[in-house]
């Protein structure tokens, strides 16, 4: 089945690049100090319908070991401090290690979402992070085309967008190894730049992008997935809806008005699901 088979655009530009950029990002977003790590499978249950984003095990430099659980949002989500709440009750009781969580807001909105609960003999809390907040020269500097994507999602602070994008588009070039490297990061970059939703100055970024790609350079075009900007941001719409769809997180209004396509448009995507 082909809605089986694409992978969504956001969940592959983090499967692509997640080993590169998972340490960046604890040591330089969490403030985290690393001695040692150890990926940890992310299955916790066969009754878990969702899988985290990114689990590990890691000791600092203060020899104290515990458990770093990442999740990766773009939609605010008002019930994810339930949902970070079953992550941490079966973490624990499968590890029985201390656990830290952070979710890591991709979108350039305020959250809206709790971080805490608080009920009787109960309260839990995770860390909220908001990448828009963070220095984008941080993942600029970086010596990995995978990390350095991400400076897209970062706060440009004085730095016009069109030059902050000139400027990643530049390390993009002077740290990847080959045009085919190049190519699928200017993408990753292209497609966390929609995501972002950073109007209005998107279209800005967008062509300062894209006059760096060749179409008889491009991977994607070779695929013949790349038809035109309008099928393109359409076809990252589409792949996102189905990740919400199979998370099975937000209603078809919410999704609909989230992304300005019809209700239509999701109830049929609704439909290819597995």
């Amino acid at each position: 089945m082909k809605a089986k088979n694409e992978a969504n655009q956001y969940d592959k530009i983090f499967k692509e690049n997640l080993e590169s950029v998972t340490l960046a990002l604890v040591e330089k977003v969490l403030n985290i100090a690393v001695a040692n790590y150890e990926k940890i499978p992310v299955d916790l249950q066969r009754t878990l319908e969702r899988k985290p984003d990114q689990l590990l095990k890691i000791t600092d430099k203060q020899a104290q070991t515990f458990l770093l659980h990442l999740e990766f949002q773009l939609i605010d989500d008002l019930t994810m401090a339930d949902r970070m709440l079953e992550y941490r009750a079966l973490l624990w009781r499968k590890y029985q290690l201390p656990v830290k969580q952070y979710v890591l807001f991709l979108s350039d909105t305020i959250p809206q979402m709790p971080t805490l609960i608080e009920q009787e003999n109960l309260s839990f809390a995770f860390g909220l992070v908001r990448l828009s907040q963070i220095d984008y020269r941080l993942f600029l500097s970086s010596n990995q085309g995978d990390e350095v994507v991400f400076a897209v999602l970062g706060n440009f602070g004085n730095v016009a967008p069109e030059q902050a994008a000139s400027q990643i588009i530049d390390r993009l070039q002077q740290t990847s190894v080959d045009k085919t490297e190049l190519s699928r990061h200017l993408q990753q970059l292209r497609t966390l730049a929609n995501l972002r939703k950073l109007s209005p100055f998107i279209e800005q970024i967008m062509d300062s992008i894209m006059q760096y790609i060749k179409e008889e350079d491009d991977f994607l075009f070779k695929r013949g997935e790349l038809k035109g900007e309008l099928k393109g941001e359409l076809k990252v719409k589409r792949e996102a809806i189905l990740k919400f769809l199979k998370d099975g997180i937000l209603t078809t209004k919410q999704l609909a008005s989230y992304f300005e396509v019809s209700e239509d448009f999701v109830e049929d995507l609704r439909k290819q699901l597995p």
